[in-house]
This record gives structure tokens, C-alpha cells and sequence, in this order.
């Protein structure tokens, strides 16, 4: 079995590398907090090496990270991923990030002759721990048959999009229309609330018509109805996908006239200290 380097052991690297684990691979954690590391080692994982010595120890490396200033330094920084790896070796990066990023990156891979994949996710921590993740995936057809291994143990909805950043910008339209859906859901409970109605009784109703949702039943069910604060998906990591969707429109030259007030709303719930928990907290933004 290969070995694998996991960088990132967040929300949701944590369950990805747990069930790489599971299934049989010798997989290597490193992540910038050290509590993270030591959970992964009672799990079974490697921990304790700098990011060259995790990196010459194995023949995959997977970043999950949250901002793209992290995965470029991470992979092409001086002293990052690409620098100490070998050539034929693979890098799957499941992070969201920008397009143009993914496309620099594997300019230079293929300088060091090594196999690179954009592979964002959806499915938040509930997928990440099922191993149902949905992978959106872009690169050269012989690097995604490559991954497509490990993609088996981590998801279940595995699509190749095309080159290198195509799987990127379907996971930022997906993000896109996260949004949206969590301020339709946010605005239509604060107008049943206000209007007298009981919040229960209208997801009910409106779960069994036109106006269901996976986001609807998501933050209903899992935040809403129970008020817990802790995020599976933080709302300033969906923030930061719409500023991401946004810049695309604009190199694309689409046009998205809601973009820009559903970024200020969510900008607003961020700047009222919103934004770590999870994104479904802009309910309570907007009931506020």
C-alpha cells in the first residue's frame, strides 16, 4: 500500500486521513496545530515530522487546507511540498481555492515531472466522516486515474471535470449556490417567525415541496433546530468561496447580479462575529 503525507488535519482533513487510515494505507499527518496531530496519532496515524522529512517519507501527498495563501505555501513555497518531492509522484490538493492557482501549481509540478490534481469537496464533516464526500476533479487524465484510488475511499460522487482548476470552478458555482440557498433559508424561517407561524411546522411543510433543499434540511435539522454553534462548515470559509465564485464571474465576464449583496450580507454576519461558527449561523444574523 502506498504511503500517504496528509497536510491539514482540520474539520475535514481529520476524516478523510482517518479513513485513508481504515482502509489500510500508512498515512503521515502534519498540521499546524500539534493537539490535531496527537488525535491523529491515537487514531493510528504518523505524526511528528517537518513538512521535508513527511514529504520524502511517502509517495502521496493530500493537502486540505483553508486559504490559498496556505496551499501556495504549503506546495510551492521555499521550502514546500515541491521543492523535496520526488518525480512520478502524485499531489491531490482538496482545498478551495482559486482556478489560476491550480493552474501555477501544476506548471510547476510538471517542471519536477509530478502528477497534480485539483479535488475539491462538498459534503461537510458528516460526508467526510461517511467516506461519501462528492470530489469534483480536475487535471490530466493519467494523474486522475492516479487518484482515483484514494478518491474511492474518501467519496462516493467522483466526477473528472476536465483540465487542471475545472473541478475548482464547479466546486465554486456549488458554493455559489450554497449561498444562496442558505440565505433563502435564513430570510424565509426569519419572514415565518415574524409572520406568527412556528418554525418547525413550515420546514415541515416546505420540506415536502418546491422549496426543499439539501441546505434547507442540512442547517434545519443539524444547526437551526438544535442551536449548536460548533461549524461543520464555518461561515467565513463559505464567505471566502464567494469572494472565489466572484472573481471567476469576473474573469469569465459573467454576470451575477446577486453576487454582490449576498457577499455584503454575509460580510455583515462575519463583521457581527458570525463567522467561525457555522455557515448556517446567518439565520441568526438575519433573526437577529
Amino acid at each position: 500500500m502506498a504511503k500517504i503525507g496528509y497536510i491539514g488535519l482540520g474539520n475535514m482533513g481529520m476524516p478523510m486521513a482517518h479513513n485513508l487510515l481504515k482502509a489500510g494505507y500508512d498515512v503521515y499527518g502534519l498540521n499546524r496545530s500539534k493537539q490535531k496531530e496527537e488525535r491523529f496519532k491515537q487514531m493510528g496515524g504518523n505524526v511528528g515530522f517537518s513538512l521535508p522529512e513527511l514529504v520524502k517519507q511517502v509517495d502521496v501527498v493530500m493537502t486540505c487546507l483553508p486559504l490559498p495563501e496556505d496551499v501556495e505555501e504549503v506546495i510551492l513555497g521555499e521550502d514546500g511540498v515541491l521543492t523535496h518531492i520526488m518525480a512520478n509522484q502524485l499531489v491531490i490538493d482538496f482545498s478551495t481555492v482559486s482556478p489560476s492557482l491550480h493552474e501555477k501549481i501544476e506548471m510547476e509540478a510538471e517542471k519536477k515531472r509530478v502528477y497534480y490534481v485539483d479535488a475539491p469537496v462538498s459534503g461537510g464533516t458528516t460526508g467526510a466522516e461517511a467516506g461519501t464526500l462528492s470530489i469534483m476533479v480536475g487535471g490530466k487524465a493519467e494523474a486522475f486515474e492516479k487518484a482515483k484510488p484514494y478518491f474511492d475511499v474518501v467519496g462516493k460522487n467522483i466526477t473528472h471535470c476536465g483540465s487542471i482548476g475545472m473541478g475548482t470552478k464547479v466546486k465554486l458555482i456549488n458554493n455559489y449556490m450554497v449561498g444562496l440557498h442558505t440565505i433563502a433559508v435564513s430570510e424565509g424561517l426569519h419572514l415565518a417567525e415574524k409572520a406568527g407561524l412556528d418554525r418547525k411546522l413550515v420546514y415541515d411543510v416546505l420540506t415536502n415541496g418546491f422549496a426543499q433543499s439539501k441546505i434547507f434540511d442540512r442547517h434545519y435539522r443539524e444547526f437551526i433546530a438544535k442551536d449548536i454553534d460548533t461549524p461543520g462548515f464555518a461561515l467565513n470559509l463559505l464567505l471566502k468561496d464567494l469572494h472565489l465564485a466572484d472573481d471567476l464571474a469576473k474573469e469569465v465576464k459573467a454576470t451575477l447580479p446577486i453576487a454582490t449583496p449576498m457577499i455584503e450580507m454575509f460580510e455583515k454576519a462575519n463583521e457581527n462575529h458570525y463567522g467561525e461558527k457555522d455557515m448556517s449561523s446567518l439565520y441568526h444574523y438575519v433573526n437577529n
